[in-house]
């Protein structure tokens, strides 16, 4: 990244933005290449919509955006959804750790005939 602030003209912001709808490439790849920050270009694409009349994109590059933007939807939702049962099975394996545990101070305070566990409002 750049170090300092770097002022950027109406006409260059519309140009980075028509290259960015056009391109199909990342926020992070734009931002590297333009030394701005992520936030900065989410801010000009609210600031400069893409059906804008001063951005003027062809009608076929909205159409191409609003495409891959359906197309990936799907890969999301999957790699969602994988991560969730990824999750779940980490809790599942978490809650069987602390049953073990549990069982453990349980035979080891049967055994031994001493309290392990805290008493609760004892002072």
């Amino acid at each position: 990244m750049k170090t300092g602030r770097t002022k950027f003209t109406e006409s260059d912001k519309l140009s980075i933005l028509r290259e960015y709808y056009a391109s199909g490439a990342s926020l992070y790849s734009m931002s590297k290449k333009y030394g701005i920050e992520r936030g900065t270009l989410r801010y000009w694409m609210n600031k400069y919509p893409m059906n804008s009349e001063s951005l003027s994109l062809p009608s076929q590059t909205i159409e191409d955006v609003m495409a891959r933007k359906k197309s990936n939807e799907p890969d999301e939702i999957a790699k969602l959804q994988a991560r969730i049962k990824e999750l779940e099975k980490a809790l599942a394996f978490s809650e069987l750790g602390i049953k073990a545990r549990d069982l453990m101070i349980d035979l080891a305070e049967k055994q031994e005939n001493i309290q392990i566990r805290k008493k609760f409002g004892a002072k």
